[in-house]
């Protein structure tokens, strides 16, 4: 495996979404509040299975493929949303950011390095762990600074 490779395209992704964020344009999508909460969810659902990679793949592969679903519901709900082209880039980002690669993305490179390690060493499980949780902050961040419709109060 080559670590620093690896590295410098999660670095590359994390730059990607800041970039985003930054050149995010007046139209927006309101907050909603489901889509933060999933958001949330998902992302503490997420980082609890990435702390399991020091056990064996396989006796996680069965929570792998249910977080995969949630993750996907998550992104398809983002996704249909108006005005959510940034956010829905965030999702990809983290999900598959190349389409023609479904395995591209950050969280999916994590799972297929510990499919093909078997198992995963602390420090390696840290690095990764750090760059998912970003990802997430980024997504969360942005929902949670969008403007709240009237109702909202």
């Amino acid at each position: 495996m080559n670590f620093k490779t690896n590295r410098q395209k999660r670095n590359g992704s994390i730059a990607l979404l800041a970039c985003v964020a930054l050149t995010a344009c007046s139209f927006i999508s309101p907050y909603d509040q489901a889509a933060y909460a999933q958001a949330v969810t998902l992302k503490v659902d997420t980082l609890a299975l990435i702390d399991k990679a020091t056990g064996s793949y396989t006796e996680h592969a069965a929570d792998i493929g249910k977080l995969n679903l949630a993750l996907a519901k998550g992104y398809e709900y983002d996704k249909n949303r108006s005005h959510n082209e940034i956010t829905r880039k965030m999702w990809e980002v983290l999900l598959f950011k190349n389409p023609s690669d479904p395995r591209d993305g950050i969280l999916p490179r994590f799972f297929e390095e510990w499919k093909t390690a078997g198992t995963l060493k602390p420090a390696e499980i840290a690095n990764d762990k750090q760059d998912v949780a970003n990802a997430f902050d980024k997504i969360i961040q942005l929902e949670s600074g969008k403007i709240r419709n009237a109702e909202a109060h």
